[in-house]
């Protein structure tokens, strides 16, 4: 086995909105990884305190590249700010409340040496307490397998093809690489070149959506997207201070947009008309606990500083 140092290729690019401590958690398990050349954090808006820690680490750290677009881009347009100059021949999009495992990129980087036809790569998802996270791996997300997640109809025909599950935790672990038709983009790892062949992220899309958009034009255009179960990363998800509000509705515009974009031409438009009334009255009956949770948040920040997610 080549026992050499590994050579520093991959360019991650973390986008951040009020994350909180966790941030500087991502950033150190990324910094000491040996096989990160740069990290471009965008800087989609952050306390002034946390700025100006960032800053000084940067004049510091000459890994750590601080990019500050004046305003919050969202996590798309973020990414794809982030990207613009990277030097690695790989591209990692890391949430800023993940934190990578050692060893995790030498895994990946061996199994896209294997894997020429391989355009992204996923790692195994966990939340905080180990368990593997919902969302990590998935089917691809049509308009009739929405229906079937939202009413859990999998659960009823577990065995039937017709009413598989979006997520794909349910079926078991796996710590072998497999192909997957769609990954989170809580962390996605592409060579640069699929990446400038896939044209970035689609910035139609401001928070979420955008990263099961990316793995649908990947296979469109005959590119392979592999769930790399030997490599793991701890998502803490929902770490941002964003309003619950704004995310949901951003949600709700991106799976709109998603549906109309990627299946008017498989199905009637009635059906995609129905399906975008009903995903704004889902939006819209949940508005009374979406704003007691907003209550609560800044309740909690009120009591200190709020803490994901690159939007809001």
């Amino acid at each position: 086995m080549n026992s050499s140092p590994p050579h520093p290729v991959v360019s991650a690019v973390v986008v951040s909105y009020h994350t909180g401590p966790v941030l500087e958690s991502s950033l150190r398990a990324l910094l000491e990884a040996p096989e990160i050349l740069e990290i471009r954090l965008v800087d989609n808006g952050n306390p002034e305190a946390v700025a100006a820690r960032l800053d000084a680490w940067a004049a510091r750290e000459a890994r750590l590249v601080v990019v500050r677009p004046g305003r919050n881009l969202g996590f798309a347009a973020g990414c794809n700010r982030g990207a613009e100059g990277a030097r690695g021949a790989y591209i990692a999009l890391v949430n800023p409340d993940l934190i990578v495992s050692p060893g995790m990129f030498a895994r990946l980087l061996e199994t896209f040496r294997r894997r020429p036809d391989a355009w992204i790569g996923g790692a195994r998802l966990l939340d905080p307490d180990g368990g593997e996270q919902r969302g990590g791996r998935r089917e691809t997300l049509t308009p009739w397998r929405a229906l079937v997640e939202i009413t859990r109809l999998w659960a009823l025909f577990p065995h039937h093809p017709y009413f598989a599950a979006f997520n794909l935790h349910r079926q078991g672990e796996e710590r072998g690489v497999v192909e997957v038709p769609t990954l989170s983009g809580a962390f996605m790892f592409l060579p640069r070149e699929a990446w400038h062949r896939l044209g970035g992220m689609d910035e139609g899309y401001f928070l979420h959506v955008e990263d099961i958009d990316l793995c649908l034009r990947a296979h469109k255009a005959g590119g392979t997207i592999l769930y790399c179960g030997d490599a793991e990363a701890r998502h803490h998800r929902g770490s941002s201070d964003a309003s619950v509000i704004r995310v949901e509705w951003h949600k709700t515009r991106g799976l709109v947009r998603y549906f109309w974009k990627h299946f008017r031409d498989a199905y009637p438009p009635w059906v995609l008309a129905l399906a975008t009334i009903a995903l704004w009255g889902r939006y819209v009956a949940a508005l009374p606990w979406r704003l007691w949770a907003d209550g609560a948040r800044l309740w909690h920040r009120g009591r200190g500083e709020g803490s994901g997610r690159a939007g809001g």
